[in-house]
């Protein structure tokens, strides 16, 4: 069980958090909502084509994943500001999934992974929340779902700083969505502020200043190397202007 004076502790910060905190706090799911809508662009272009081409389902497969525990964590800690954006992100997730899945192969290898490989990884991952969920008192899986969330998430992460290093080789960063990587820096601050001076959460705020730091990272990249590609760029760093 919570300890009660903790419990008056956070009732307290929250009580006097400042306006703009607030303000955080209501724009962060309507922002992380934004993010999850991204994919749609895609997805219709899939739909028009009738093929997903080289495309990975890796970024929809986790994000039912990463919603999904989210949802649950949300549920377990009493908090709608989580549960919301990441109950619609799961919905978005579970139509994206099955979207792809009408216009790939049954035998593709490179999603990477199988279809049926995704699947199971889906079916293993909810069966391990909810059965985490149901098993231990509220707090304990509260705190253990939450953890796993965050692990979550850094695998996530894992995609972007592949990304940077390609760009960083080839001193090319039009492989860098300049919208969307603005849209998650932007989310990735708000959930920051509100985790830290609004909930007081590490498993809230550690996940956003990770994700803020790459996206801040990959901005400059951007603005660094700019859109062109690596053949217009030159081939020894010796050669780049003073």
């Amino acid at each position: 069980m919570s300890d009660p004076s903790d419990i008056v502790a956070r009732t307290a910060i929250k009580s006097n958090v400042p306006a703009w905190v607030s303000h955080c706090g209501t724009l962060a799911p309507l922002m992380a909502i934004g993010v999850f809508l991204a994919p749609i662009p895609t997805i219709l272009q899939i739909a028009r084509d009738g093929s997903v081409g080289g495309l990975p389902l890796l970024p929809y497969s986790s994000m039912i994943a990463n919603a999904f525990v989210w949802v649950v964590y949300g549920l377990l800690k009493s908090e709608s500001k989580i549960v919301t954006p990441n109950g619609i992100g799961l919905v978005l997730g579970i139509y994206y999934y099955k979207q792809f899945s009408r216009h790939v192969s049954a035998s593709a290898t490179n999603l990477p992974g199988t279809l049926s490989q995704h699947w199971n990884g889906l079916v293993m991952i909810i069966s391990l929340v909810l059965l985490l969920a149901t098993g231990l008192t509220k707090d304990m899986a509260a705190e253990l779902i939450g953890k796993f969330g965050v692990l979550i998430c850094m695998i996530m992460f894992a995609s972007p700083l592949s990304a940077m290093k390609v760009v960083i080789e080839t001193r090319s960063a039009d492989s860098i969505p300049l919208p969307f990587t603005i849209a998650c820096v932007v989310n990735c601050a708000l959930w920051s502020v509100v985790g830290v001076l609004d909930m007081d959460d590490f498993n809230v705020y550690f996940p956003n200043l990770v994700g803020l730091s790459a996206g801040l990272a990959q901005l400059a990249l951007k603005g660094l190397y700019g859109d062109r590609k690596s053949s217009q760029l030159p081939q020894k760093i010796s050669e780049l202007p003073e």
